[in-house]
């Protein structure tokens, strides 16, 4: 190996060993600078919590708020980078629809660009949904 290579793979393990270590230290000094618990995280869409924010003007994470997002447009958050085939599918987020999308995302969006895998369990689709349609106004 060369030397050059061989101290920058040194050097960039060393800086993520401490940049988690000092993350480790920073959490363990219990400063209440570091973020809440996810809001949702113990709910029907714990898993959802992940990528999406579940308040009301929640921050943006990796993928698009679901506040309100029963019965609202498809590819609605202009920000968010929806797959193509998404965006044509269009129409609004019903209940059914949700049920669908949620058992397969492929299935319901062929190139969609969710990448989670289908909840098989009907009752637990059936559950994410009506904790889904309490958040709104």
């Amino acid at each position: 190996m060369k030397s050059g290579v061989g101290q920058r793979r040194i050097a960039a393990t060393a800086v993520t060993v401490l940049g988690a270590l000092s993350v480790i230290s920073f959490a363990k000094s219990g400063s209440s600078s570091l973020p809440a618990e996810p809001y949702g995280k113990d709910s029907a869409a714990g898993a959802c919590v992940v990528c999406h924010s579940l308040e009301k003007n929640g921050p943006y994470r990796s993928a698009p708020n679901l506040w309100g997002v029963v019965d609202a447009p498809k590819a609605r958050a202009d920000w968010f980078g929806y797959s193509i085939a998404l965006k044509k599918k269009g129409g609004q987020w019903t209940e059914q629809e949700l049920d669908e999308f949620f058992a397969s995302p492929s299935a319901f969006v062929p190139g969609t660009k969710k990448t989670m895998n289908g909840i098989t369990d009907p009752d637990q689709r059936a559950e994410l949904i009506d904790y889904l349609k309490t958040l709104r106004d």
